[in-house]
């Protein structure tokens, strides 16, 4: 049993005599977290994007930008631009 555990927290970038984790685990943890905070963030910027540089009266309101942004370019344009934010968060984060 505490060989499995030993190899287990080896295997996770732990040091079994100290329980620290090791610089590269903490690195990958850091950029991972920052990986989804962006994949889960970007549609709200997107928005407020959008509302900030559209024409005065365009729009209402941010709810009036969601809805007409479904309407005429769909789901995936929540999306516009996830992937060089996603990519630029491991190694800033």
């Amino acid at each position: 049993m505490k060989l499995s555990k030993k190899k287990m927290m080896e295997f996770q970038g732990i040091d079994p005599n100290t329980g620290s984790l090791s610089p590269m685990a903490v690195l990958t943890a850091g950029g991972l977290a920052g990986m989804a905070t962006w994949s889960t963030v970007i549609p709200l910027d997107t928005l407020k994007s959008r509302y900030q540089t559209a024409p005065p009266g365009k729009y209402s309101s941010l709810i009036d930008v969601y809805r007409q942004l479904m309407k005429e370019e769909g789901l995936g344009a929540l999306y516009n631009g996830v992937r060089p934010a996603v990519i630029r968060a491991f190694p800033a984060n």
